[in-house]
């Protein structure tokens, strides 16, 4: 494609034309604006704008409509009924207005979102190995809020993450992770993968999502009852390196979470995937993908209306 074409993808080192530039300082001072009028509103009042969003991208995104029902349908077994179709575009909007809220200097994550203390344990447990974590994770809840929870509790985490096409909105993800603690690296930039060999080989913990399909090596995978393409890197680098594996999910309140006096919050559940059997190598990688995959299946299938990734196509 040439340079400056309407298609041109600054992330690809190309220039975007004069049409595609305006739309896009259209879309960003958009974006800029709904984000100062989203801070300057309380938060409880902030909630229900963005539920109202979710209720009315229900009401009138017939086709996005139409690919959460399938998603759902696939992984349930069976056809979901409106009501949890609609929970789902609802959720979605709660998601908005907690990532939101990230914004906001003095918003702590652990206000809104507790460790599992046996997750807490094989977190700490992983990282005393000195191996590095492989730390796969889920568009499930309020994954944003997670990483910033870890560090919240001493723990290193990096994420790696997908440039915006537009740096400027690249920079609003700057603004929620990076005062937190949370170090982003860009698949898209050079040095990304030193990068997370440096940060595996110093006994740190690398995040990666793997449940949405990306432009990234894949290999064929079921996730939550569809074919689909998973990501092959995380499994890739975790038997290379023989770094520890771990799954860490967003998940919703158990019924024996609340504690005398403190609130019901979602909660972080971190479980280990065994990899001392597996050999380097494509048979290797193909097994511990569908380890992780039946993992998060099990996880998505437990809060079927907190994922996001029953937006995205298969």
């Amino acid at each position: 494609m040439p340079t400056g074409s309407i298609d041109a993808d600054v992330r690809e080192g190309r220039a975007w034309s004069r049409p595609q530039r305006l739309k896009n300082d259209v879309i960003h001072a958009l974006v800029r604006a709904a984000l100062w009028v989203a801070l300057l509103l309380p938060q409880r009042s902030l909630r229900a704008a963005c539920v109202a969003l979710g209720r009315v991208c229900h009401r009138f995104l017939s086709r996005e409509r139409r690919t959460v029902h399938a998603r759902l349908g696939a992984g349930l077994g069976r056809a979901p009924d409106s009501a949890l179709v609609r929970r789902t575009f609802i959720t979605a909007g709660e998601m908005l207005a907690d990532m939101l809220a990230l914004l906001r200097p003095d918003e702590r994550a652990s206000s809104a979102l507790a460790l599992d203390p046996d997750g807490e344990r094989v977190f700490a447990e992983a990282l005393g190995e000195r191996r590095g974590v492989v730390f796969v994770a889920a568009h499930l809840g309020p994954w944003e809020r997670m990483a910033a929870l870890l560090v919240e509790h001493g723990f290193p985490v990096s994420t790696v993450a997908r440039e915006s096409y537009d740096p400027r909105l690249t920079q609003i993800y700057e603004r929620i992770r990076r005062p937190r603690g949370v170090r982003s690296i860009y698949r898209g930039r050079p040095g990304a993968a030193v990068s997370i060999v440096r940060e595996l080989a110093a006994g740190r913990a690398v995040g990666f999502l793997v449940d949405v399909p990306a432009r990234v090596p894949s290999v064929p995978g079921r996730l939550f009852g569809s074919d689909t393409r998973i990501p092959v890197g995380p499994a890739r680098i975790a038997l290379a390196r023989r770094a520890v594996v771990l799954i860490g999910t967003c998940a919703p309140p158990g019924p024996g979470d609340a504690r005398a006096g403190e609130p019901h919050l979602p909660r972080v559940l971190i479980t280990r995937i065994p990899t001392d059997d597996l050999p380097r190598g494509e048979e290797g990688e193909r097994v511990l993908v569908e380890r992780i995959t039946e993992e998060l299946t099990q996880r998505i299938a437990a809060w079927p209306a907190a994922w996001f990734g029953a937006f995205a196509a298969p």
